[in-house]
């Protein structure tokens, strides 16, 4: 059947890896093609991303998705229905008419991504295409690539069971020829990782944290990544991996104070720059992840000016053009976290994807931390080429789900696979 059209939709109330309600819709397609959508919900929420619309009442406490689920099936269904099932820009444009607000409210940011993802897989099923494949031709200059693995192995702010400021403490491969290996040297690592915790901090130094990594046992960041090099020497890896940081720095901001709370105690600004300008030098740190309070763009420029790393926005940025489009203006930064149920719709997120590169930003795409085995992320990860991208540690399977992916994704590609080299990356740091 030539130019399927979206027949019907529906949703439900279904449940994300940490137990509580999310939003699945389900839509089909004109030819009998299906597609199936889910919105992730992290644990650590900018201020500026699309709402999460919830309940509220006494129902699964306050988490439910009812509000959101009829929203989908009483006002976006009966606008959607008899839409070509191929024009993503069409459909994501409908649903944000239909919300009417800067940040999704109306309708719900879970709602509105949910049948975004819904319909992009309806689609890729009925072009007898895979979801990366047809999400790329959305972009003209398409190259597929397979990301360089950043894998969150020890948690800690709103992922950890102590009190520690950084949130996580990530590890890249840089010198794997291909996904697969990088993947197997990560998770090799991983599988020391115990050990060296256990032999530096003792058993009660060993805990999980809420991201599926281990809860970090003290709360000094130098500490943490000299554990995490250990745990690279004793995998006979060492000098193999560099660092990854994300200090989600807003979240131990005081915007009354306009003072950071670390390490017990309060500092300015500078302090903070000067505090990981430090960290940077002294260890192989190659990217680090909000350091700065999210409406500090002129912060994150004069670090971004002192350091030769990624420094990269997620709370600054959410994955939205207008605030990129002001972070390019002040040279805020040069990687951008992509997370696309921040902004909302699939169009939404491939177009900021497509700036942040235009502007020769690194884009970093990530799981959230309350998600499931459904999430497109792998795939809009080679479809926008990705540099990294934030999976995880391997445990739990919503995020081994998104790295097996990749490595399907792989498969497929066969000799047409192209992974990223840490050396391109470097020399783009350096131009």
């Amino acid at each position: 059947m030539g130019n399927p059209k979206i027949a019907s939709l529906k949703s439900r109330e279904v449940l994300d890896s940490k137990g509580r309600p999310m939003v699945e819709a389900e839509v089909l397609a004109s030819d009998g093609s299906m597609g199936r959508g889910t919105c992730p919900c992290g644990t650590s929420v900018g201020s500026y991303e699309a709402v999460f619309l919830r309940d509220g009442g006494e129902r699964f406490s306050g988490l439910g998705v009812r509000k959101a689920i009829r929203n989908v099936q009483e006002i976006i269904a009966p606008a959607l229905v008899g839409t070509l099932i191929t024009d993503q820009k069409k459909i994501d444009g409908i649903m944000r008419e239909l919300d009417g607000t800067p940040d999704k409210s109306r309708l719900g940011a879970n709602a509105i991504y949910s049948v975004s993802v819904a319909a992009a897989r309806a689609a890729a099923t009925s072009m007898s295409s895979s979801l990366f494949a047809y999400l790329g031709k959305m972009n003209p200059s398409f190259l597929p690539a397979l990301p360089i693995p950043a894998r969150n192995m020890i948690n800690g702010g709103a992922y950890g069971d102590r009190k520690v400021d950084f949130q996580e403490f990530l590890l890249m491969p840089v010198n794997a020829a291909t996904y697969s290996e990088a993947l197997r040297m990560s998770v090799e690592v991983f599988y020391q990782l115990e050990a060296v915790i256990r032999l530096r901090f003792g058993s009660r130094g060993l805990a999980y944290g809420h991201s599926a990594g281990y809860a970090a046992p003290v709360n000094d960041p130098a500490q943490i990544i000299e554990t995490l090099l250990a745990a690279t020497e004793k995998a006979g890896y060492g000098g193999m991996f560099t660092v990854g940081l994300d200090c989600a720095a807003s979240h131990f901001y005081d915007e009354k104070k306009k003072r950071y709370s670390f390490r017990g105690e309060e500092i300015g600004r500078d302090e903070m720059i000067r505090s990981i300008v430090d960290l940077a030098n002294s260890y192989p740190i190659f990217m680090v992840e909000d350091p700065l309070e999210e409406d500090d763009f002129e912060g994150f420029a004069a670090l971004s000016k002192k350091l030769k790393i990624i420094v990269a926005g997620d709370d600054l940025f959410v994955s939205n053009l207008e605030r990129l489009k002001r972070g390019i203006l002040l040279g805020s930064a040069n990687g951008v976290i992509l997370k696309p149920n921040m902004v909302g719709t699939l169009s939404e997120a491939l177009d900021f994807a497509s700036r942040a590169i235009g502007q020769g930003y690194f884009v970093i795409p990530s799981i959230r931390s309350g998600g499931d085995a459904q999430d497109p992320i792998s795939d809009i990860a080679v479809a926008v080429g990705a540099s990294f991208m934030k999976c995880g540690a391997p445990r739990s399977s919503e995020r081994t789900s998104c790295q097996n992916q990749l490595l399907r994704i792989e498969e497929e590609l066969g000799s047409a696979a192209r992974f990223q080299s840490f050396e391109n990356l470097v020399s783009r740091l350096n131009r």
